[in-house]
């Protein structure tokens, strides 16, 4: 009989359990489970040989170091193999702010403009009209209110003696200008100082009814403003109801000329004959100053 006692023999065995040879020979023990390498390890082996050689090795969690895979600790450290497979974490994504999400969402707006433009100018042809984007100063000048203007003189051919042309001008119901041989081909020239824009001008006829039917009266008539080269012509109903109002655009106007091309025959009044004259109570202008001109 032996002489150490059987519960020392025993815990002897159990120690000895806890080693084991390196380098076996003969039956491997059997592989709890198989190892892979890492994806790192893995994408080292390049050919079907590497894989497979990768695929019986067991790596050292302590070291690194390859193992056999049947080994159950490691050869160069003794640490205890582990038979699990090590989670490979993912990539990690791409993570970005509002603001950069908003950058490329308007770089990829303004990319897909500047294409369309260039496909337009490309397919276009030569019909494509480019904007002027030049910038032109304007100068505003400051401009006076409409009022009435007042002729520096009044000149008239046919006048008939007793009703001077000056009468057209001064405003007072009580005189006339009268024209010889029915009026017709009568020129009147009006001068202004300083030069005016004249916007409108009156023409009103004799107020006395008499005086009115038994005188021509102006029909059609040609205006003409020494600042444009068009002339106005203009034809007036036979009224003395109001005054005709007659547009003008001048733009710096010294001297507007009125020739009479036609007219409305006089007539008899209660038994009295129609006199040949023609009759005109006032004429009026409606405009402002003219600016000075810029240099």
């Amino acid at each position: 009989m032996d002489g150490r006692p059987q519960m020392a023999q025993d815990d002897s065995d159990q120690f000895d359990n806890l080693f084991e040879p390196f380098n076996l020979k003969g039956e491997p023990t059997p592989v709890e489970m198989q190892a892979f390498p890492t994806g790192e390890e893995m994408s080292r082996a390049q050919t079907a040989d590497d894989m497979t050689e990768a695929r019986r090795s067991v790596y050292c969690g302590s070291c690194g170091s390859s193992n056999d895979a049947e080994n159950q600790h490691c050869e160069s450290c003794g640490a205890r193999l582990s038979r699990t497979i090590t989670p490979v974490a993912p990539q990690p994504m791409l993570k970005t702010t509002a603001g950069a999400r908003a950058l490329i969402v308007l770089s990829a707006i303004v990319l897909g403009v500047a294409m369309l433009a260039l496909i337009i100018n490309v397919f276009g042809g030569d019909d494509t009209v480019v904007a002027d984007t030049s910038v032109s100063t304007v100068t505003i000048l400051a401009t006076l209110p409409i009022g009435v203007l007042a002729p520096i003189r009044a000149d008239c051919t046919l006048t008939l003696d007793g009703f001077p042309c000056d009468a057209l001008i001064d405003d007072d119901p009580d005189n006339r200008w009268n024209a010889t041989n029915g009026g017709i081909g009568a020129e009147l020239t009006f001068f202004f100082s300083p030069p005016v824009q004249i916007t409108e001008m009156f023409l009103v006829n004799v107020a006395d009814e008499e005086g009115f039917v038994r005188n021509a009266r102006i029909k059609g008539l040609e205006i003409v403003i020494d600042d444009l080269t068009q002339a106005t012509i203009v034809e007036l109903d036979d009224t003395n109801s109001e005054p005709h109002r007659i547009q003008i655009r001048s733009l710096r106007t010294s001297s507007l000329t009125v020739t009479i091309t036609s007219a409305y025959p006089g007539a008899s009044f209660d038994g009295k004959e129609a006199f040949t004259e023609l009759a005109l109570q006032e004429i009026q202008f409606f405009g402002r100053t003219a600016p000075e001109p810029t240099p």
